[in-house]
């Protein structure tokens, strides 16, 4: 089974990802980690990521292509999941042609959907803890102790890009770029819609019912 796990900025997308990876076996696919494995393997592929990289600048999409047949080619895990990918129409096709060469197809998209005002409510009172990582809110999920995590003590922060004007920003980018993809996947019968707004173990119950896992 392979699947798109797609939603915008703090829909919650990554404790979901986490949760499939975790319970269900789905080789987590991230572009970024993949990058940087190609990258450490010292590959020919590697290098010429990091040429680009290195010099600050994006990733052609071309090599990115080969990068995403590569991994198609390899694998042998029975369950993939990739995670915000595509973002555009440009990588959605990459992904289409990757699938039809390696002869596999897509079993859906699955979009994590949240009301905006919600959306933006969530990530302005997202907190984490500056040593471990636990993410706290501060209206759904409060630490005990204010501005201080409940496992070491360590001191609560409020990442730059949760910030509103910010975050504001990202998501307004984050839509132009995906609002096609999702119409991408609707017009191939692929999209399925779950609400990013519910408590995060019926999500997850959402997620596994559609799946069938």
């Amino acid at each position: 089974m392979i699947i798109v796990f797609l939603g915008p900025p703090g829909s919650g997308k990554g404790t979901q990802a986490d949760y499939l990876h975790d319970h269900h076996d789905f080789l987590h696919f991230d572009t970024g980690s993949r990058l940087r494995e190609e990258i450490a393997s010292g590959s020919d592929l590697g290098r010429r990521i990091a040429s680009f990289t290195n010099a600050g600048k994006l990733v052609p999409i071309e090599i990115i292509r080969e990068m995403i047949i590569n991994f198609l080619r390899t694998t042998d895990a029975e369950r993939i999941m990739f995670d915000g990918f595509p973002r555009n129409l440009e990588q959605a096709q990459v992904l289409a042609d990757g699938l039809a060469e390696t002869g596999q197809q897509l079993h859906c998209a699955v979009f994590l959907h949240i009301d905006e005002d919600s959306l933006l409510e969530r990530i302005i009172n997202r907190r984490f803890c500056s040593q471990c990582g636990e993410i706290y809110n501060l209206v759904s999920r409060p630490p005990r102790e204010q501005g201080k995590c409940d496992l070491d003590g360590a001191p609560l922060i409020q990442r730059d890009d949760d910030r509103e004007e910010v975050f504001t920003t990202r998501l307004r980018v984050y839509m132009q770029e995906t609002l096609p993809v999702l119409d991408y996947y609707r017009e191939q019968g692929l999209l399925r819609q779950v609400d990013g707004d519910w408590d995060i173990k019926d999500v997850s119950v959402a997620i596994e019912e559609l799946l069938g896992v």
